[in-house]
């Protein structure tokens, strides 16, 4: 496990325009990746078919966003699971990663987040809780007794220094 949970050590990341912010208002739909293992819908704040790519490596992070390997995935059969997911809040232009996550914030209890397999299998959670941690708080990734959850999560915004943490009960 990494030392401190998945972020761009020190990134020097542009502050997006009003455009841009306008943008990510809006649905935004994402094309297809071969290479991911399943795709992220969260309605409430506009994302649609995100990829998720099944990897620990900045550079995948750096494009998108990534499932943390050493945690489940949401059709695997276990008593108590959490689907571990990351993305960047500001991210680079040009790239998936592009304020992917900068309205996760706006999520609230009882509000849908959907992944889907790539047979379209689609999996359904609800918000349950919205919360700050710092970034060394690994048990974020850990399973929690009796629960089968998926955990979205992104820095805090505008200083970046802390981890934001959206988790979902499957329904």
């Amino acid at each position: 496990m990494p030392e401190t949970l998945p972020v761009a050590p020190d990134a020097s990341w542009p502050a997006p325009s009003g455009q841009e912010v306008a943008a990510a208002r809006e649905p935004r739909y994402y094309a297809p990746r071969r290479d991911a293992g399943m795709a992220l819908t969260v309605e409430d704040i506009g994302l649609y078919d995100v990829p998720v790519i099944n990897s620990n490596n900045q550079a995948d992070l750096d494009n998108g966003v990534i499932h943390v390997p050493q945690t489940p995935m949401p059709w695997e059969q276990r008593d108590q699971k959490n689907v571990y997911l990351a993305g960047h809040r500001l991210g680079f232009p040009n790239t998936g990663s592009r304020l992917v996550f900068y309205n996760l914030d706006k999520l609230s209890k009882g509000d849908s987040i959907v992944l889907e397999d790539s047979l379209g299998e689609a999996y359904e959670y609800r918000v349950s809780e919205v919360f700050v941690v710092e970034p060394d708080a690994e048990w974020v990734v850990d399973p929690v007794r009796g629960r089968d959850m998926v955990t979205l999560q992104t820095c805090t915004f505008p200083d970046l220094l802390n981890r934001l943490i959206v988790r979902a009960d499957r329904v």
